[in-house]
């Protein structure tokens, strides 16, 4: 079984007094490197974020050791092919006796592949919601230009305008007209009403004296 993306992690910790920085393997490969292939420093850690992100990545960590606080923090990562990695970061820091920083521990997390499967997803689920709503736009379109004697486009601002207007989605005003029509034979007559007074709102004249008809 392959692991889950939310195993591909790994721990670190930062000794504020020689300023080294100590890494697992696993946050060696989210950097794009094998393990002791480079030393790690804050230096190379900032350069390697995402331009962006930079400077709130340097706070972060700043602040968490300079306060021994806990804190997470979401950002990009820019790895040694230039491929850009979704991390959270998860860090604490260390105080001594006196209030001193002793040291920064945490973990990095990489969250790419969860990221990329939730947009997939979304898009997906965008494009079948367009796949189901265009038939109904399309129908609705069509029953607009027939009563009001409009071409596509004047019939699609109608819709568009009628949708704010109710403050309803523009599929779903499409569906309530397009049942109407195959319900009744036409448009309801309060609907008809608030079209009418949207033609003549923002139609030239000739799309008013239809209107009225």
């Amino acid at each position: 079984m392959s692991p889950s993306p939310l195993e591909h992690s790994g721990a670190f910790r930062f000794d504020p007094t020689s300023g080294s920085w100590t890494w697992a393997e696993e946050v060696y490969s989210i950097y794009g490197f094998s393990s002791g292939e480079v030393v790690p420093t804050t230096e190379l850690i900032l350069s390697h974020q995402h331009p962006d992100d930079r400077a709130a990545v340097d706070e972060f960590l700043a602040k968490l050791l300079r306060d021994g606080t806990t804190g997470s923090l979401w950002h990009r990562v820019l790895d040694a092919q230039s491929t850009v990695r979704q991390v959270v970061t998860t860090a604490s820091g260390e105080l001594d006796a006196d209030g001193q920083p002793t040291g920064l521990t945490g973990h990095v997390v990489d969250v790419t592949e969860v990221v990329r499967r939730s947009v997939t997803y979304e898009v997906d689920a965008a494009l079948h919601q367009i796949a189901q709503s265009r038939p109904l736009i399309e129908q609705a379109k069509g029953a607009l230009m027939s009563a009001y004697a409009l071409d596509a486009e004047q019939a699609f601002d109608l819709l568009r305008r009628y949708s704010q207007h109710r403050n309803v989605k523009v599929r779903e005003v499409a569906r309530i007209l397009v049942e109407a029509m195959t319900a009744h034979g036409g448009l309801p007559g309060e609907t008809r009403l608030h079209l009418n007074r949207l033609v003549v709102e923002g139609a030239p004249a000739a799309l008013e004296e239809s209107a009225g008809e």
